[in-house]
């Protein structure tokens, strides 16, 4: 696989990732679940920031620390969404959700797995990213 096609469908994960975390956040905001200060700045800087300046980097020379930055981000995404929406018994697991219209559970279901999907897709992508950049 070229190069080049590896780095854009990276960068579309990346973007993918991002567009999906904002519908989720939109979920949040609807069925009132809100997070604490820690784990609202792990998500700001891990989960949102670190993909999106490795996504860029990658279009640079420094490309391999693009790719590195883009995967730890997106594998902390995974880790974090899969572990407080399946997992850690709260009102931000999709099993126990505060009381809302159907609707918003739905909103909320979804975009919790499009997330963890989409954070599984980019950090293979960037591993393997950087597995190639480093040949």
């Amino acid at each position: 696989m070229p190069i080049k096609f590896l780095k854009t469908l990276t960068t579309t994960a990346i973007v993918l990732h991002f567009i999906g975390n904002l519908w989720h956040g939109a979920a949040h905001t609807t069925l009132e679940i809100g997070l604490p200060l820690y784990k609202n700045a792990f998500i700001v800087v891990a989960i949102l920031i670190m993909p999106l300046v490795g996504g860029a980097l990658l279009w640079t020379k420094s490309a391999l620390l693009g790719s590195w930055l883009a995967a730890t981000g997106l594998l902390g995404s995974v880790l974090f969404s899969v572990y407080h929406h399946y997992v850690l018994i709260s009102i931000d697991n999709v099993d126990h959700l505060p009381a809302g219209p159907a609707a918003a559970h739905a909103h909320f279901s979804n975009s919790a797995a499009f997330i963890a999907l989409a954070a599984v897709a980019g950090a293979v992508l960037a591993f393997y990213t950087a597995g190639r950049l480093t040949k």
